[in-house]
């Protein structure tokens, strides 16, 4: 049977012992005492043998005493070892959390804030050690105060949220208890979640837009088709005007539809890539070949200022590069009036190829540039691409094909004086160059 720890196994020799002593002594004062010693010496004599036989005695316990202390000296190392490991474990699960987390005590001092938090509310390691909490909250809301938390708390309400500096954060908290089960404090969990906000606000504009895009063909659609039934086809010249715009707006449904799917595959990343070695300089050369026609209808002057001999080869989807070539080139003969300059380059950069296009139209005020590359996004709906005949998808469309080509791009407009469009993409590593062998 394995020895018990802590000194449950010499507690009864001590006990023993204690009164084993003490009786001794009372039989030696007794002894003494009938001997006609005084009773002040027969006590010190019985304490001096009382003291003796202690030491004596004490000497065979003395190993077992030591014994155990050592044991337990050992199983309070194990078990500090054992805290030390699991508050370790805590406190970098704090650290790399990337939610924010306060502990709060019933009188609002801040006991821990992990860096998220921190970082989330403003805060130095300073001010978590010296300020309370609701100081510090009431930068940001006055509904998340100690007070209305624990107001909500009682009502069942466990979460709340704020918005700051543009950003938007989840809120949630609950009491936390001692060992005892004492309320202690409260503890907050704090959750950025602008970007999942702004997703879904997308999304809501998204399917919004889609709406509206397809409802004003179709109305369109419905309201010639019903005169041309309820009788304008007797008229053949009417009819056939009608007639052109069915087919208009149908084809502007079938571009919308097209692009949607589009979209879509690239969202989904099911969009089929067929990337070969291509000469970039004769992509823009066609392009430009391409939507010709369209500029001369408005008496622009398209100028490419490129070396047209030049040679430039790129790992593309050749299709694909064209499609955004085509959309930027159309977006600037669109945008700029009639007798306008449109001026198309391309050039090396460094390890990119960038190509330029750069007009002198009506331009983009400075605060609208950031969502220009959104679905469905228009500067001003009385210059609407819808009645240009575009679908409003065109420059998000292009922008996911230049990032697939692990590529960038980038528009700088004034308003009033026109707008520039870069497109960059990486040149193709040459062997021996930057590591590839």
């Amino acid at each position: 049977m394995p020895k018990p720890h802590g000194f449950q196994n010499i507690r009864p020799k001590i006990v023993i012992l204690v009164a084993s002593l003490a009786a001794l002594a009372s039989v030696i004062i007794r002894i003494l005492l009938n001997l006609n010693l005084s009773f002040p010496l027969s006590a010190m004599i019985a304490v001096a043998v009382v003291t003796l036989s202690a030491f004596f005695s004490s000497a065979g316990l003395s190993d077992s005493i030591i014994e155990d202390i050592d044991v337990l000296r050992r199983k309070l190392d194990e078990n500090y070892s054992e805290i030390t490991t699991e508050k370790d474990k805590l406190e970098t699960i704090l650290k790399q959390m990337a939610d924010g987390m306060i502990a709060v005590s019933g009188t609002g001092r801040i006991i821990h804030a992990n860096d998220a938090a921190r970082r989330m509310l403003r805060i130095s390691d300073e001010d978590a050690v010296h300020r309370k909490y609701d100081g510090i909250i009431l930068r940001f809301s006055d509904s998340l105060t100690l007070s209305e938390i624990l107001r909500n708390l009682e009502n069942g309400v466990t979460e709340g949220n704020f918005s700051y500096g543009g950003a938007v954060y989840e809120v949630r908290y609950d009491k936390f208890r001692d060992a005892s089960g004492g309320e202690e404090g409260i503890i907050i969990i704090l959750q950025d979640v602008t970007e999942r906000q702004r997703i879904d606000n997308m999304q809501i504009d998204f399917v919004a837009n889609v709406s509206h895009e397809l409802k004003t063909p179709l109305t369109s659609i419905k309201g010639y088709t019903e005169t041309l039934l309820e009788g304008g086809a007797e008229d053949a010249e009417t009819a056939k005007e009608f007639l052109e715009i069915i087919n208009s707006e149908t084809d502007r449904m079938n571009r919308l539809v097209k692009d949607l799917l589009q979209l879509s595959r690239l969202d989904t990343k099911q969009q089929k890539w067929y990337k070969e070695e291509s000469d970039i300089v004769a992509l823009v050369r066609t392009a430009v070949k391409k939507i010709d026609m369209f500029a001369k209808s408005k008496r622009q002057h398209v100028n490419l200022i490129f070396d047209r001999d030049l040679s430039i080869m790129l790992n593309m989807d050749r299709d694909r590069i064209e499609q955004v070539a085509l959309n930027i080139l159309s977006n600037s003969i669109k945008y700029t009036q009639e007798g306008g300059r449109i001026d198309v380059d391309v050039f090396r950069k460094g390890d990119e190829v960038k190509i330029v296009v750069m007009d002198n139209g009506i331009g983009i005020p400075e605060k609208e540039l950031s969502r220009v590359f959104e679905r469905f996004f228009r500067v001003d709906r009385s210059r609407s691409s819808r009645s240009m005949g575009g679908t409003g998808l065109g420059l998000a469309i292009s922008k996911q094909i230049i990032e697939e080509h692990k590529g960038s791009i980038d528009i700088e407009s004034i308003l009033g004086k026109g707008t520039m469009v870069v497109v960059a993409l990486p040149l193709p590593r040459v062997r021996g160059k930057r590591g590839i062998l």
